[in-house]
């Protein structure tokens, strides 16, 4: 489940009061009112930007890492369909699906600061940096370190 502190942080920082939907969630950790959940295969629906559209609609996707390239290729495709989604993964940036779908085609914050993703053991942190992708054609690719602890 992603940190509570981290979501504030990122609705703070796109100036959003929330998200329009969680691409990838259940009811116990979603991170919107409308979510996808393992129930609906999120890669098969094709409009992801209709739920996403618009300077205050942002989408929040924070998938299973096991297989992140079909979700990063959605991501890219909503973007040019003009939907904006904020994406949370690993900072695997010699991935294949990280040269195809995110560099050049999303702004990557490079996360200064790691994510606790249990709530139940808070000074755990996640093993690995993480990056925040926002895809949205209204913000221009590039990188930034973003300590998101210092808003």
């Amino acid at each position: 489940e992603t940190p509570l502190d981290f979501i504030t942080a990122v609705k703070w920082r796109l100036n959003i009061k929330h998200f329009a939907h969680d691409f990838a969630a259940d009811q116990s950790n979603t991170k919107a009112e409308t979510y996808f959940d393992e129930e609906i295969d999120a890669l098969g629906v094709s409009d992801w930007h209709l739920c996403c559209d618009g300077r205050d609609n942002w989408g929040w996707l924070n998938p299973p890492f096991t297989n992140i390239r079909p979700w990063a290729r959605k991501c890219a495709e909503t973007k040019h369909a003009g939907g904006s989604i904020a994406f949370l993964v690993p900072a695997a940036v010699g991935s294949n699906w990280f040269r195809d779908y995110v560099d050049g085609q999303a702004l990557v914050l490079l996360l200064n600061g790691r994510l606790h993703f249990m709530p139940d053991r808070p000074t755990w942190g996640y093993p690995k940096d993480c990056i925040l992708c926002l895809y949205s054609p209204k913000i221009a690719p590039g990188y930034e370190v973003w300590n998101w602890r210092d808003r």
